[in-house]
């Protein structure tokens, strides 16, 4: 019953990481193609190092590493996750900033 609840942690946090690195390319491309930022290097390495995390986090849990895979991907993931809601409640509630 733990394993099943730590590998489903798993997939729940590197959903999150993958929908954080989709969102990251978008706003990646569409500077690149306003040509509005000079500064997408920086970002794009490190959204490039996210995804080696990523790949790590698979290779461990590949192997059995379960725990360690799970607790690995949900460290990125808590910021990421917290910041989407963050940004989903501003959405959802439109609060007036006067």
């Amino acid at each position: 019953m733990w394993a099943l609840l730590k590998s489903f942690l798993f997939y729940i946090g590197f959903g999150i990481n993958v929908i954080g690195i989709l969102v990251s390319l978008v706003i990646i491309i569409s500077d690149a193609i306003k040509g509005s930022s000079s500064k997408n290097g920086t970002w794009l390495l490190i959204v490039l190092g996210l995804c080696l995390w990523l790949a790590l986090c698979w290779y461990l849990k590949s192997i059995g590493k379960i725990a360690l895979a799970t607790n690995m991907v949900m460290l990125p993931a808590i910021p990421i996750g917290g910041y989407g809601l963050f940004i989903l409640m501003f959405i959802i509630l439109k609060p007036d900033m006067r």
